[in-house]
């Protein structure tokens, strides 16, 4: 049934069950306008009459109704009221000759009409007003009713706060853990603010709780305030009979239009007890009864939530030992353990009573400081926990002496647990590579650097994905030394970065490693060169091809899989060479001896690279097979530089020849080097002098140009200087560095006075190798020293060049390969500030870019000029015009022109406007 007045529209909730009035006729000549009204507004409604108040009332009993209307005066008819709460009652006065005026019973309000309300349509609209909110009212009450028979029905002790944090509703089993307790307040604590009750009892600092109700108190606050979709916190509740645990759960839920929450509390003390009697076998380290990582991971997780809630600073260490293996080799793992828990004693004994100690791995610990009041704090306390270790340890009667550097990381609010301990790692990297006894606390620079490298590390993934196809093999001719013929090719991957162009193995392969990625790789750049090399040839002769294995590619398949991969390229197994680092020999020795030895029987060669550069190479010598040892180019760079260089290179020579070894020589660029290895009877050398790693379709070109490098003529040593030229050496060095002089001055004063050595002139490098161990370091002093300069450059022989001459004029210089590299060294606090950077147009044009944006955005580097040596033909490559450098200088260059141009940005600094 619809009623219209106006423009308004009201409309009964139930159109199939007719309306049901009941008249009480007390003057029936004025009940007329009021039943003629009801059958004009109610044409389908059945009205009932009754001549009086007693009549009405036994109808009432008998029948329902939906409203009862009479004409009777207020007073008398609050019986029918009383008797009938949930029925509508309207008193109606007036009559045919006057207005009707009305008032309206129901839910036990009243309720008085405007005076357009006072006609026929306005009683109608009136009576549906209160038929319609009757009905709400009595569906509300069910809702409550079944709310209530909700929370009644929960085991939990369970109540319901508003907006404010006010108990509004509580149930049963609240009611009964109330009254259990000693409880005396009849509500229950309705009308109580929950969240009040909680900040009284977080103040009161000498309460057990205390700790508790702020982290709850805060809990409710976020979930009122829709922050969070739900809270929980565990805690201790215990009565004096009984040690009870609780676990508080919130929940947001719309109350009266607005957010409030239900509060539930659920008995944990069983679980509680469980977790206590497993935790010192399940969550502690079993030899030192340190936290272990798990338990840690938890710790710092709540940690980081806290300190998030209430702004509190926390910091985490990682703090990592040296020389632990050497324990292990000298006094066996029982030695090693006795050694850990001493360690873990004096650690311990430098921690606060709120901060926790883990050994997080063998030789390695996890310290979570909490409360700190400024970041320097942890990496003070840290710095304490090193140098406690200073002092010798004592195992089985035999002092022995421990070193520890550490990586100490911030939390910033709003970042994950996860995020935290990376940045731990990233400054305990950092920290090894100064060496025993630093601490490094991780900046925002080193941020960078590892989020560049976590980006760079995806993308190494993406690049592996499906067919390869930003990964390219480079290869670089193994020349024999006594012929001068090409005797094989090395395979080098590079990589195509979509958006760094060409990296060098020394940009990703230490990332592989770290990832685990070098395998796949590995295998992929393993089949790809037998694929390119298995029909090389070189004037006649089929070359041989040496391949780089890793560790992770050694594995229980590794036999089968290089069968596979020479079966299907075609190449014979005497044709190849597996590279295998000193890493690839400590992680298994019995498994990888085993797989070294199947691969030898299957006619494949072993080669050990870089040989001598390992404490344990003589070792694995003995133990493994080895058809060729590969001379660490390190030493051969040395050869007529370094006595004691060119001593090992001999003596790995003669101990190969002793085990019926051959010999390569890695990093070959000069004659000399050449020469002097020939002489010694090393078989084969590969570098610069003949030819770099390139790609196999300029192979052909590259061994044509080895065929033109002349052979060297064998010499039995490099040219060292006489007796008494050398103690005329000494003499002045050892004067002039007592003075104080820089060694690029030193250098100077050598060559003009005594001459250079075997042909070749002093530098600041050979001037420092042949200073006296017990004397003063010339040029250190920043005060007394010439000017810093950095070059950067790729390609060696361009660096090494540009080292000596730079340091012929005077200049002191550092050398580095790639941007990341001279990242590294511009930022070290603990190194000597560089005056000029010189970048060399070798340097891949991605690494340009992105160190001189590094350099502008550093306020600490931002005054330091660059200079660009580049070729004019290569230039437009580095886009010169859209990187910002204080100088180009542009071939054909010479040394004067360089050093002349260093001179004068040293002198001015930073002289090209930044951009904004």
């Amino acid at each position: 049934m619809t009623l219209r007045e106006g423009r308004n529209e009201l409309t009964l909730l139930d159109r199939n069950s007719p309306l049901r009035f009941l008249l009480i006729e007390d003057a029936l000549a004025d009940c007329e306008p009021i039943r003629a009204t009801l059958t004009a507004e109610f044409p389908n409604a059945q009205v009932w009459s009754e001549p009086d108040l007693n009549a009405a009332r036994v109808y009432l009993a008998a029948h329902h109704v939906d409203a009862v209307l009479t004409n009777m005066s207020l007073p008398h008819v609050l019986g029918v009221r009383a008797a009938n709460p949930e029925t509508v009652l309207m008193a109606v006065t007036g009559g045919a000759d006057s207005p009707l005026s009305l008032w309206v019973l129901a839910g036990g309000e009243e309720a008085q009409p405007t005076r357009e309300e006072q006609d026929g349509a306005g009683l109608a609209a009136a009576l549906l007003w209160a038929l319609q909110r009757g009905h709400v009212e009595k569906e509300a009450e069910g809702y409550l009713q079944l709310a209530r028979g909700l929370l009644d029905s929960l085991e939990e002790p369970t109540c319901v706060v508003d907006s404010g944090g006010r108990i509004v509703a509580v149930n049963q089993a609240w009611r009964d853990f109330g009254v259990a307790n000693g409880g005396t307040d009849e509500g229950c604590g309705v009308g109580v603010s929950y969240l009040e009750t909680c900040d009284h009892a977080a103040k009161d600092r000498m309460h057990s709780g205390a700790r508790s109700a702020a982290i709850v108190a805060e809990g409710i606050r976020h979930v009122l305030a829709g922050s969070l979709d739900h809270f929980s916190h565990d805690y201790p509740c215990h009565s004096p009979s009984e040690s009870r645990w609780f676990s508080v759960r919130l929940t947001p839920s719309v109350i009266n239009g607005v957010t409030g929450a239900v509060i539930s509390h659920r008995s944990i003390a069983a679980m509680h007890e469980v977790r206590r009697s497993v935790a010192p076998r399940s969550l502690h380290d079993q030899l030192t009864g340190l936290p272990n990582r798990l338990l840690m991971f938890d710790r710092i997780e709540q940690a980081v939530g806290e300190a998030d809630r209430r702004g509190v600073g926390i910091a985490v260490t990682r703090l990592d030992l040296h020389r632990y293996q050497q324990v292990i080799d000298s006094l066996g793992y029982r030695g090693g353990d006795a050694l850990l828990g001493q360690v873990a004693e004096r650690l311990q004994e430098q921690l606060g009573p709120r901060d926790t100690l883990c050994r997080s791995s063998a030789d390695a610990f996890l310290v979570l400081w909490h409360d700190l009041d400024r970041p320097d704090s942890a990496v003070e306390l840290t710095e304490r926990l090193v140098r406690s270790l200073e002092h010798p340890f004592v195992v089985a009667d035999v002092p022995v002496p421990i070193s520890a550097c550490a990586g100490v990381a911030i939390h910033s609010r709003g970042h994950s647990v996860d995020a935290l301990l990376r940045s731990t790692d990233a400054a305990l990297q950092d920290a090894e590579s100064r060496g025993p006894g630093h601490v490094v606390l991780f900046t925002e620079e080193q941020r960078a650097v590892t989020t560049f490298r976590r980006s760079l590390e995806a993308d190494l993934r993406v690049g592996l994905q499906g067919t390869v196809t930003q990964f390219v093999v480079h290869y670089q001719p193994l020349v024999d030394l006594a012929s001068g013929q090409v005797m094989g090719v090395e395979s080098l991957v590079r990589w195509q970065h979509p958006a760094w162009g060409l990296l060098g193995p020394n940009r990703f392969i230490p990332l592989a490693e770290a990832t685990g990625l070098i395998g796949q790789l590995g295998d992929w750049v393993f089949e790809q060169a037998i694929r390119d090399t298995a029909t090389l040839t070189h004037r006649g002769r089929e070359l041989d091809v040496a391949v780089n294995f890793s560790v992770h590619q050694l594995d229980h398949d590794a036999v089968a899989k290089v069968q596979r991969a020479l079966n299907s390229g075609g190449l014979r197994p005497d044709r190849l060479t597996l590279e295998v680092s000193e890493s690839a020999f400590i992680e298994d020795e019995e498994a990888t001896a085993g797989t070294l030895a199947a691969l030898s029987r299957l006619g494949v060669k072993i080669a050990m690279d870089d040989f001598g550069t390992g404490y344990n190479s003589l070792l694995y010598l003995h133990k493994y097979p080895a058809h060729t040892l590969k001379l660490d180019r390190t030493f051969v760079a040395g050869i007529g530089e370094s006595a004691d260089d060119e001593a090992i290179c001999a003596s790995i020579i003669s101990l190969a020849a002793a085990v019926g070894a051959a010999t390569v020589g890695e990093g070959v660029e000069t004659m000399e080097q050449y020469a002097f290895l020939r002489s010694l009877g090393c078989q084969q050398g590969q570098g610069f002098l003949w030819s770099p790693a390139v790609p196999i379709d300029k192979l052909g070109a590259a061994l044509a140009a080895c065929d033109e490098v002349p052979l060297a003529a064998p010499r039995s040593s490099v040219g060292r200087p006489s007796t008494a030229q050398d103690s005329q050496v000494a003499a002045l060095i050892s004067k002039l560095s007592a003075e104080r002089t820089p060694f690029p001055a030193i250098a100077t004063t050598l060559n003009r006075t005594v001459g250079g050595r075997n042909g070749l002139p002093w530098t600041a490098a050979s001037v420092a190798r042949r200073l006296p161990a017990a004397g003063p370091q010339a040029g250190s002093d920043t005060g007394g020293s010439a000017p810093l300069v950095l070059v950067c450059a790729d390609a060696e022989p361009i660096r090494r060049t540009l080292t000596a001459d730079l340091e012929m004029a005077g200049f002191e210089v550092d050398g580095v390969p790639d941007g990341h590299a001279a990242m590294s060294r511009l930022i070290d606090p603990e190194a000597r500030a560089i005056s000029v950077i010189v970048m060399v147009n070798e340097v891949p044009p991605d690494d340009t870019q992105w160190l001189i944006s590094a350099i502008n955005g550093h306020s600490r580097l931002n005054d330091v000029p660059v200079l660009l040596v580049a070729d004019a033909a290569t230039a437009p490559g580095l886009e010169v015009r859209h990187v910002r450098f204080d100088e180009v200088v542009f071939a054909p260059f010479g040394a004067p022109e360089i050093a002349d141009t260093v001179a004068r940005l040293a002198g001015t600094g930073r002289i090209m406007q930044r951009r904004a």
